[in-house]
Protein backbone atom coordinates (compact mmCIF):
# COMPACT_ATOMS: atom_id res chain seq x y z
CA UNK A 1 0.00 0.00 0.00
CA UNK A 2 1.42 3.38 -1.01
CA UNK A 3 1.39 5.95 1.78
CA UNK A 4 0.03 9.47 1.36
CA UNK A 5 3.58 10.85 1.57
CA UNK A 6 4.89 8.51 -1.16
CA UNK A 7 1.95 9.36 -3.41
CA UNK A 8 2.45 13.11 -3.03
CA UNK A 9 6.20 12.86 -3.61
CA UNK A 10 5.72 10.69 -6.70
CA UNK A 11 3.24 13.13 -8.24
CA UNK A 12 5.47 16.11 -7.47
CA UNK A 13 8.49 14.40 -9.03
CA UNK A 14 6.52 13.50 -12.16
CA UNK A 15 5.47 17.13 -12.57
CA UNK A 16 9.00 18.31 -11.78
CA UNK A 17 10.64 16.23 -14.53
CA UNK A 18 7.93 17.04 -17.06
CA UNK A 19 8.43 20.69 -16.23
CA UNK A 20 12.20 20.49 -16.73
CA UNK A 21 11.85 18.68 -20.06
CA UNK A 22 10.15 21.65 -21.72
CA UNK A 23 12.28 23.30 -24.37
CA UNK A 24 11.45 26.82 -23.20
CA UNK A 25 13.05 26.05 -19.85
CA UNK A 26 16.37 24.71 -21.07
CA UNK A 27 18.14 27.17 -18.79
CA UNK A 28 16.97 25.07 -15.84
CA UNK A 29 18.48 21.83 -17.14
CA UNK A 30 22.01 20.65 -16.27
CA UNK A 31 24.48 22.59 -18.41
CA UNK A 32 26.52 20.67 -20.94
CA UNK A 33 27.98 22.40 -23.99
CA UNK A 34 27.51 26.06 -23.15
CA UNK A 35 29.65 26.04 -20.01
CA UNK A 36 31.40 29.31 -20.71
CA UNK A 37 28.08 31.16 -20.75
CA UNK A 38 27.09 29.61 -17.43
CA UNK A 39 30.37 30.38 -15.73
CA UNK A 40 29.98 34.14 -16.11
CA UNK A 41 26.77 34.07 -14.08
CA UNK A 42 26.96 34.57 -10.34
CA UNK A 43 25.05 32.10 -8.22
CA UNK A 44 22.63 33.09 -5.48
CA UNK A 45 21.87 29.89 -3.59
CA UNK A 46 18.94 29.45 -1.20
CA UNK A 47 18.83 26.37 1.01
CA UNK A 48 15.27 25.49 1.99
CA UNK A 49 11.91 26.01 0.28
CA UNK A 50 9.96 26.85 3.42
CA UNK A 51 8.18 30.11 4.13
CA UNK A 52 11.31 32.26 4.24
CA UNK A 53 13.43 30.51 1.62
CA UNK A 54 10.76 30.31 -1.05
CA UNK A 55 9.76 33.94 -0.47
CA UNK A 56 13.40 35.04 -0.80
CA UNK A 57 13.82 33.07 -4.04
CA UNK A 58 10.69 34.48 -5.68
CA UNK A 59 11.40 38.05 -4.59
CA UNK A 60 15.01 37.87 -5.81
CA UNK A 61 13.90 36.45 -9.14
CA UNK A 62 11.53 39.37 -9.52
CA UNK A 63 14.14 41.97 -8.58
CA UNK A 64 16.86 40.46 -10.80
CA UNK A 65 14.63 39.58 -13.75
CA UNK A 66 16.36 42.03 -16.08
CA UNK A 67 19.85 41.03 -15.00
CA UNK A 68 21.69 38.36 -16.98
CA UNK A 69 24.52 38.19 -14.46
CA UNK A 70 22.80 36.22 -11.70
CA UNK A 71 21.26 32.79 -11.45
CA UNK A 72 19.06 31.81 -8.51
CA UNK A 73 19.29 28.26 -7.15
CA UNK A 74 16.78 26.77 -4.71
CA UNK A 75 17.61 23.57 -2.81
CA UNK A 76 15.21 21.36 -0.87
CA UNK A 77 14.98 17.67 -0.06
CA UNK A 78 11.30 17.64 -1.08
CA UNK A 79 9.78 18.69 -4.43
CA UNK A 80 7.02 20.60 -2.65
CA UNK A 81 6.45 23.56 -0.33
CA UNK A 82 4.85 22.56 2.98
CA UNK A 83 2.36 24.77 4.78
CA UNK A 84 3.85 23.88 8.17
CA UNK A 85 1.35 25.94 10.13
CA UNK A 86 -1.33 23.51 8.90
CA UNK A 87 0.46 20.25 9.75
CA UNK A 88 -1.84 19.58 12.71
CA UNK A 89 -4.75 19.45 10.24
CA UNK A 90 -2.94 16.92 8.05
CA UNK A 91 -2.14 14.76 11.08
CA UNK A 92 -5.78 14.55 12.16
CA UNK A 93 -7.92 15.19 9.08
CA UNK A 94 -5.54 14.19 6.28
CA UNK A 95 -5.91 17.60 4.60
CA UNK A 96 -3.63 18.72 1.77
CA UNK A 97 -0.83 20.95 3.08
CA UNK A 98 1.70 20.93 0.22
CA UNK A 99 2.17 22.82 -3.03
CA UNK A 100 4.40 21.30 -5.76
CA UNK A 101 7.37 23.59 -6.33
CA UNK A 102 7.16 23.26 -10.12
CA UNK A 103 3.82 25.11 -10.01
CA UNK A 104 5.40 27.96 -8.09
CA UNK A 105 8.68 28.44 -9.98
CA UNK A 106 7.37 27.68 -13.45
CA UNK A 107 8.91 30.03 -16.06
CA UNK A 108 11.16 31.58 -13.43
CA UNK A 109 14.91 32.14 -13.49
CA UNK A 110 15.17 29.71 -10.58
CA UNK A 111 16.88 26.36 -10.86
CA UNK A 112 15.60 23.81 -8.38
CA UNK A 113 17.92 21.16 -6.91
CA UNK A 114 16.26 18.17 -5.28
CA UNK A 115 18.44 16.88 -2.48
CA UNK A 116 19.75 17.43 1.02
CA UNK A 117 22.67 19.71 1.83
CA UNK A 118 25.24 17.75 3.83
CA UNK A 119 28.03 20.29 4.01
CA UNK A 120 28.59 24.01 3.40
CA UNK A 121 32.20 24.76 2.47
CA UNK A 122 32.23 28.41 3.49
CA UNK A 123 35.90 29.02 2.65
CA UNK A 124 35.62 27.71 -0.92
CA UNK A 125 32.00 28.81 -1.48
CA UNK A 126 30.74 25.29 -2.29
CA UNK A 127 27.47 23.59 -1.32
CA UNK A 128 27.51 19.77 -1.20
CA UNK A 129 24.10 18.34 -2.13
CA UNK A 130 23.19 14.66 -1.91
CA UNK A 131 20.25 12.90 -3.56
CA UNK A 132 20.10 9.08 -3.47
CA UNK A 133 23.83 8.89 -2.61
CA UNK A 134 24.72 11.05 -5.63
CA UNK A 135 26.68 14.20 -4.84
CA UNK A 136 26.28 17.53 -6.57
CA UNK A 137 28.58 20.46 -5.88
CA UNK A 138 27.23 23.97 -6.32
CA UNK A 139 29.27 27.13 -5.95
CA UNK A 140 27.74 30.31 -4.56
CA UNK A 141 28.42 34.04 -4.57
CA UNK A 142 25.56 34.75 -2.17
CA UNK A 143 23.99 32.20 0.15
CA UNK A 144 20.69 32.29 2.02
CA UNK A 145 20.31 29.65 4.74
CA UNK A 146 16.65 28.84 5.42
CA UNK A 147 16.74 25.16 6.30
CA UNK A 148 14.08 25.32 9.00
CA UNK A 149 14.26 23.19 12.12
CA UNK A 150 14.20 19.62 13.37
CA UNK A 151 12.46 18.08 16.34
CA UNK A 152 14.40 18.23 19.60
CA UNK A 153 13.99 15.27 21.96
CA UNK A 154 16.40 16.79 24.54
CA UNK A 155 18.03 13.38 25.10
CA UNK A 156 15.04 12.23 27.17
CA UNK A 157 15.40 8.44 27.53
CA UNK A 158 13.12 6.55 25.13
CA UNK A 159 11.56 9.71 23.69
CA UNK A 160 12.88 9.43 20.15
CA UNK A 161 12.16 5.71 19.85
CA UNK A 162 8.63 5.74 21.31
CA UNK A 163 7.06 8.99 20.16
CA UNK A 164 5.45 10.59 17.17
CA UNK A 165 6.93 13.92 16.12
CA UNK A 166 4.95 16.61 14.29
CA UNK A 167 7.47 18.49 12.21
CA UNK A 168 7.17 17.21 8.63
CA UNK A 169 4.55 15.91 6.21
CA UNK A 170 5.88 12.40 6.81
CA UNK A 171 5.22 12.84 10.54
CA UNK A 172 1.66 14.01 9.89
CA UNK A 173 1.06 11.03 7.61
CA UNK A 174 2.23 8.57 10.28
CA UNK A 175 0.08 10.15 12.99
CA UNK A 176 -3.01 10.10 10.79
CA UNK A 177 -2.56 6.40 10.00
CA UNK A 178 -1.95 5.59 13.68
CA UNK A 179 -5.08 7.42 14.89
CA UNK A 180 -7.20 5.70 12.24
CA UNK A 181 -5.92 2.26 13.26
CA UNK A 182 -6.40 2.95 16.99
CA UNK A 183 -10.03 3.96 16.50
CA UNK A 184 -10.77 0.90 14.39
CA UNK A 185 -8.96 -1.65 16.61
CA UNK A 186 -10.37 -0.35 19.91
CA UNK A 187 -13.98 -0.91 18.82
CA UNK A 188 -13.53 -4.69 18.98
CA UNK A 189 -11.93 -4.83 22.44
CA UNK A 190 -14.09 -5.93 25.40
CA UNK A 191 -11.75 -4.88 28.22
CA UNK A 192 -12.81 -1.41 29.38
CA UNK A 193 -9.42 -0.52 30.91
CA UNK A 194 -7.66 -1.54 27.70
CA UNK A 195 -10.06 0.54 25.61
CA UNK A 196 -9.40 3.59 27.78
CA UNK A 197 -5.64 3.13 27.53
CA UNK A 198 -5.91 2.71 23.77
CA UNK A 199 -7.91 5.94 23.50
CA UNK A 200 -5.67 8.01 25.79
CA UNK A 201 -3.75 10.49 23.63
CA UNK A 202 -0.91 12.38 25.29
CA UNK A 203 0.74 15.47 23.80
CA UNK A 204 4.14 16.47 25.12
CA UNK A 205 4.50 20.25 24.87
CA UNK A 206 1.93 22.98 25.31
CA UNK A 207 3.35 25.35 22.73
CA UNK A 208 1.59 26.39 19.55
CA UNK A 209 1.93 23.03 17.77
CA UNK A 210 0.80 21.07 20.82
CA UNK A 211 -2.36 23.06 21.57
CA UNK A 212 -3.38 23.24 17.89
CA UNK A 213 -2.98 19.50 17.49
CA UNK A 214 -4.92 18.86 20.71
CA UNK A 215 -7.81 21.06 19.60
CA UNK A 216 -7.96 19.37 16.22
CA UNK A 217 -7.79 15.91 17.80
CA UNK A 218 -10.63 16.70 20.21
CA UNK A 219 -12.90 17.42 17.23
CA UNK A 220 -11.75 14.32 15.37
CA UNK A 221 -12.42 11.90 18.24
CA UNK A 222 -16.13 12.67 17.89
CA UNK A 223 -15.93 10.98 14.49
CA UNK A 224 -14.09 8.10 16.11
CA UNK A 225 -16.97 7.78 18.57
CA UNK A 226 -19.67 8.00 15.89
CA UNK A 227 -18.05 5.78 13.24
CA UNK A 228 -17.02 2.92 15.54
CA UNK A 229 -19.62 3.12 18.31
CA UNK A 230 -17.05 4.01 20.98
CA UNK A 231 -18.11 5.49 24.32
CA UNK A 232 -17.15 9.18 24.32
CA UNK A 233 -16.13 8.99 28.00
CA UNK A 234 -13.41 6.48 27.11
CA UNK A 235 -11.54 9.02 24.96
CA UNK A 236 -8.97 11.14 26.82
CA UNK A 237 -6.61 13.86 25.58
CA UNK A 238 -3.84 15.16 27.85
CA UNK A 239 -1.37 18.02 27.29
CA UNK A 240 1.83 18.03 29.36
CA UNK A 241 3.66 21.37 29.59
CA UNK A 242 6.81 21.99 31.64
CA UNK A 243 6.09 25.73 32.02
CA UNK A 244 3.42 27.18 34.30
CA UNK A 245 1.11 28.04 31.37
CA UNK A 246 0.35 27.07 27.78
CA UNK A 247 1.87 28.89 24.76
CA UNK A 248 4.27 30.65 27.17
CA UNK A 249 5.70 33.00 24.51
CA UNK A 250 2.30 34.71 24.23
CA UNK A 251 0.67 37.18 26.64
CA UNK A 252 -0.57 35.65 29.89
CA UNK A 253 -4.15 36.75 29.25
CA UNK A 254 -4.07 35.18 25.79
CA UNK A 255 -2.56 31.99 27.21
CA UNK A 256 -5.31 31.72 29.83
CA UNK A 257 -7.97 32.14 27.16
CA UNK A 258 -6.46 29.32 25.10
CA UNK A 259 -6.37 27.06 28.15
CA UNK A 260 -9.99 27.79 29.02
CA UNK A 261 -11.15 26.89 25.51
CA UNK A 262 -9.19 23.62 25.52
CA UNK A 263 -10.61 22.58 28.89
CA UNK A 264 -14.05 23.35 27.49
CA UNK A 265 -13.35 20.80 24.76
CA UNK A 266 -12.64 18.14 27.41
CA UNK A 267 -8.83 18.29 27.23
CA UNK A 268 -6.82 17.73 30.43
CA UNK A 269 -3.79 19.96 31.01
CA UNK A 270 -0.81 19.15 33.23
CA UNK A 271 1.42 22.20 33.80
CA UNK A 272 4.74 22.46 35.59
CA UNK A 273 5.61 18.83 34.88
CA UNK A 274 8.61 17.60 32.92
CA UNK A 275 8.74 14.31 31.08
CA UNK A 276 11.82 12.43 32.24
CA UNK A 277 11.35 9.09 30.46
CA UNK A 278 9.24 7.46 27.78
CA UNK A 279 8.65 3.75 27.11
CA UNK A 280 6.42 2.10 24.55
CA UNK A 281 3.36 2.48 26.78
CA UNK A 282 4.33 4.82 29.64
CA UNK A 283 5.16 8.51 30.15
CA UNK A 284 7.11 9.18 33.35
CA UNK A 285 6.98 12.66 34.87
CA UNK A 286 9.31 14.61 37.16
CA UNK A 287 6.75 14.56 39.99
CA UNK A 288 6.87 10.75 40.08
CA UNK A 289 3.55 10.13 38.33
CA UNK A 290 3.20 7.75 35.39
CA UNK A 291 0.70 7.95 32.52
CA UNK A 292 -0.21 4.79 30.61
CA UNK A 293 -0.50 5.42 26.88
CA UNK A 294 0.82 4.12 23.59
CA UNK A 295 -0.27 7.30 21.81
CA UNK A 296 2.31 9.98 22.49
CA UNK A 297 2.92 12.98 20.23
CA UNK A 298 5.99 15.08 21.05
CA UNK A 299 5.84 18.78 20.16
CA UNK A 300 8.06 19.99 23.00
CA UNK A 301 10.91 21.63 21.14
CA UNK A 302 12.89 22.23 17.97
CA UNK A 303 16.54 22.48 17.08
CA UNK A 304 18.53 23.56 14.06
CA UNK A 305 20.40 21.04 11.93
CA UNK A 306 24.01 20.28 12.88
CA UNK A 307 24.84 21.40 9.34
CA UNK A 308 25.21 24.99 10.52
CA UNK A 309 27.68 24.20 13.31
CA UNK A 310 29.74 21.94 11.04
CA UNK A 311 30.00 24.70 8.45
CA UNK A 312 32.13 26.73 10.84
CA UNK A 313 29.72 29.66 11.01
CA UNK A 314 29.25 31.29 14.39
CA UNK A 315 26.10 29.90 15.99
CA UNK A 316 24.18 30.81 19.11
CA UNK A 317 20.97 29.67 20.78
CA UNK A 318 19.86 26.19 19.58
CA UNK A 319 22.58 26.19 16.91
CA UNK A 320 21.19 29.16 14.96
CA UNK A 321 23.48 31.33 12.84
CA UNK A 322 24.52 34.56 14.53
CA UNK A 323 23.42 37.39 12.25
CA UNK A 324 23.83 41.18 12.22
CA UNK A 325 21.16 43.85 11.77
CA UNK A 326 20.96 43.07 8.04
CA UNK A 327 20.52 39.31 8.69
CA UNK A 328 24.02 38.61 7.39
CA UNK A 329 26.22 36.05 9.10
CA UNK A 330 28.59 37.77 11.50
CA UNK A 331 31.39 35.70 9.94
CA UNK A 332 30.62 36.24 6.27
CA UNK A 333 28.66 39.13 4.77
CA UNK A 334 27.82 37.12 1.63
CA UNK A 335 25.90 34.60 3.73
CA UNK A 336 22.43 35.39 5.10
CA UNK A 337 20.30 33.33 7.48
CA UNK A 338 16.53 33.57 8.03
CA UNK A 339 13.67 31.83 9.82
CA UNK A 340 14.53 29.03 12.23
CA UNK A 341 18.15 29.11 10.98
CA UNK A 342 18.84 32.66 12.20
CA UNK A 343 19.48 33.98 15.68
CA UNK A 344 17.79 37.25 14.69
CA UNK A 345 17.48 39.89 17.39
CA UNK A 346 14.59 42.30 17.79
CA UNK A 347 16.33 45.71 18.13
CA UNK A 348 13.50 47.02 20.33
CA UNK A 349 13.38 44.22 22.91
CA UNK A 350 16.96 43.00 22.33
CA UNK A 351 15.57 39.45 22.47
CA UNK A 352 15.70 36.69 19.83
CA UNK A 353 12.78 36.71 17.40
CA UNK A 354 10.50 33.66 17.90
CA UNK A 355 10.30 30.94 15.27
CA UNK A 356 7.09 31.79 13.43
CA UNK A 357 5.95 31.86 9.81
CA UNK A 358 5.15 35.59 9.82
CA UNK A 359 8.75 36.43 10.80
CA UNK A 360 10.25 34.00 8.27
CA UNK A 361 8.20 35.63 5.49
CA UNK A 362 9.32 39.12 6.54
CA UNK A 363 12.95 38.01 6.70
CA UNK A 364 12.75 36.35 3.28
CA UNK A 365 11.55 39.57 1.70
CA UNK A 366 14.16 41.66 3.51
CA UNK A 367 17.09 39.40 2.57
CA UNK A 368 16.05 39.48 -1.08
CA UNK A 369 15.93 43.28 -0.95
CA UNK A 370 19.33 43.48 0.78
CA UNK A 371 21.05 41.17 -1.70
CA UNK A 372 19.57 43.22 -4.55
CA UNK A 373 20.75 46.42 -2.84
CA UNK A 374 24.23 44.98 -2.53
CA UNK A 375 24.55 44.01 -6.18
CA UNK A 376 23.16 47.39 -7.29
CA UNK A 377 25.32 49.41 -4.85
CA UNK A 378 22.41 50.67 -2.77
CA UNK A 379 21.99 50.89 0.99
CA UNK A 380 20.76 47.79 2.77
CA UNK A 381 17.79 47.85 5.13
CA UNK A 382 17.99 46.91 8.80
CA UNK A 383 15.76 44.19 10.22
CA UNK A 384 12.81 45.35 12.30
CA UNK A 385 10.30 42.53 12.95
CA UNK A 386 6.63 43.42 12.78
CA UNK A 387 4.20 41.47 14.95
CA UNK A 388 1.05 41.52 12.84
CA UNK A 389 -0.97 39.31 15.15
CA UNK A 390 -1.27 35.78 16.44
CA UNK A 391 -3.91 33.13 15.93
CA UNK A 392 -4.14 29.76 17.67
CA UNK A 393 -6.38 27.19 16.00
CA UNK A 394 -8.24 25.06 18.55
CA UNK A 395 -10.15 22.81 16.18
CA UNK A 396 -11.85 22.93 12.85
CA UNK A 397 -14.26 25.75 13.75
CA UNK A 398 -12.63 27.38 16.75
CA UNK A 399 -9.64 29.68 17.25
CA UNK A 400 -8.33 32.43 19.53
CA UNK A 401 -6.36 35.32 18.08
CA UNK A 402 -5.53 39.00 17.93
CA UNK A 403 -4.66 41.40 15.16
CA UNK A 404 -2.66 44.64 15.18
CA UNK A 405 -4.58 47.42 13.41
CA UNK A 406 -3.58 51.05 12.66
CA UNK A 407 -4.20 53.42 15.58
CA UNK A 408 -5.46 50.48 17.70
CA UNK A 409 -3.09 48.54 19.92
CA UNK A 410 -4.77 45.15 19.61
CA UNK A 411 -8.09 43.65 18.53
CA UNK A 412 -8.92 40.24 19.99
CA UNK A 413 -10.95 37.58 18.18
CA UNK A 414 -12.45 34.48 19.76
CA UNK A 415 -14.37 31.57 18.29
CA UNK A 416 -15.69 31.65 14.76
CA UNK A 417 -14.27 35.09 13.89
CA UNK A 418 -10.79 34.02 14.96
CA UNK A 419 -11.16 30.89 12.85
CA UNK A 420 -11.99 33.05 9.85
CA UNK A 421 -8.87 35.09 10.59
CA UNK A 422 -6.79 31.91 10.67
CA UNK A 423 -8.19 30.87 7.29
CA UNK A 424 -7.53 34.35 5.91
CA UNK A 425 -3.87 34.18 6.97
CA UNK A 426 -3.46 30.86 5.19
CA UNK A 427 -5.13 32.17 2.04
CA UNK A 428 -3.01 35.33 2.18
CA UNK A 429 0.16 33.22 1.97
CA UNK A 430 -1.20 31.39 -1.08
CA UNK A 431 -2.22 34.71 -2.63
CA UNK A 432 1.26 36.18 -2.09
CA UNK A 433 2.86 33.10 -3.66
CA UNK A 434 0.62 33.58 -6.68
CA UNK A 435 1.53 37.27 -6.81
CA UNK A 436 5.27 36.68 -6.52
CA UNK A 437 5.37 33.76 -8.97
CA UNK A 438 2.64 35.04 -11.30
CA UNK A 439 1.38 31.45 -11.54
CA UNK A 440 -1.96 29.98 -10.53
CA UNK A 441 -1.30 27.90 -7.43
CA UNK A 442 -3.62 25.43 -5.78
CA UNK A 443 -2.90 23.28 -2.72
Amino acid sequence: MISLQESITKKCLQRYFLFHDKSENQSLLPESDNLSAVQIKKNIVIIGAGYGGLTAALRLEKLLRKSANYKIHLIDKNPYHTLKTQLHEAAVRNTEVTIPLDRIIKNKNIRFHLGEVKFIDVANRIIHIYDNAEEEKLTFDFLVIAIGSKINFYNIPGMKENSFALQTLQDADLIYEHISKICASTASKDNELKRKENLRFVIGGGGLSGVEFAGELADHTSKCVTNFGINKKEVEIIIIEAADRLVPFMDKEFSERVEKKLIGKGISILKGSKIIKRTSNQIMLSDGSVIQSGNFIWTGGIRVSDLLRSSGLQTGLAGKVMVNKFLQSKDDKKIYAIGDSANAINPVTNKPVPAAAQFALQQGRLVAKNIFSEVTDKNKEQYHPQVLGEVVSLGRHLAVGWLALPFIKKVTFVGFLANLLKAAIKEKHIFLLRKESRNWIRY
